[in-house]
């Protein structure tokens, strides 16, 4: 298992960025969705980072990439006002579990990359999705004092909890997952050699 080197930190930073910039934009296109949109922004986020994460997994390929790339993801967001410690806690434990599931190896099969993406991204959405089902009146206070209206924090915990919270947490799942396999087919090729040795 190998350690990440000061470069490889800098170029997971580099492309935490650029996941960032795709995460915001996800995000609004979530929107479309309305409030369900929301409960799975991670989701299509994964989808569209999909060739991130697979980039850094065989350009880096070290124990904490993952997690790294979450605790930039979270520090970029708090510094915007956006962080909320249920998600800081899911999102970090979550990207742990990835980074043992698919990058305790060098080369991991693209389908380790695609579960890994999978519970990465559940991760994120765990952290409205857990408050919205087990502290309700306090997640909504907390961001109604934020900004957020009484009437959007109704849709936002409406779908995000019960049945369409665990529908929420499957699509996001299915989503971070097929992303990898778009990232596959997009940079296969680049790094062909790297995946004959994890075939």
């Amino acid at each position: 298992m190998k350690i990440l080197k000061i470069k490889d930190v800098v170029m997971v930073a580099l492309l935490t960025a650029l996941y960032f910039i795709i995460y915001n934009i996800a995000g609004m296109l979530a929107m479309v969705f309305g409030a369900f949109g929301h409960a799975i922004s991670p989701g299509i986020c994964g989808l569209f980072c999909g060739i991130i994460m697979y980039f850094v997994s065989r350009k880096v390929g070290k124990f904490l990439q993952f997690t790294l790339m979450q605790a930039i993801i979270i520090l970029l967001f708090t510094i915007m006002g956006a962080g909320y410690i249920p998600w800081v806690i899911t999102s970090i434990v979550a990207a742990v579990i990835a980074d043992i599931i698919a990058s305790r190896e060098a080369n991991p099969p693209v389908w380790k990359l695609g579960v890994a993406s999978g519970v990465f991204h559940v991760g994120q959405a765990l952290g409205s999705i857990i408050p919205a089902m087990f502290f309700m009146e306090s997640y909504k206070e907390d961001w109604i004092a934020r900004g957020q209206t009484a009437e959007q924090m109704d849709a936002w915990v409406e779908a995000a909890s019960g049945a369409l919270g665990v529908i929420a947490i499957v699509v996001v799942f299915v989503l971070a997952f097929a992303g990898i396999y778009v990232g596959y087919a997009l940079l296969k090729n680049h790094f062909a050699k790297k995946e004959l040795q994890a075939a």
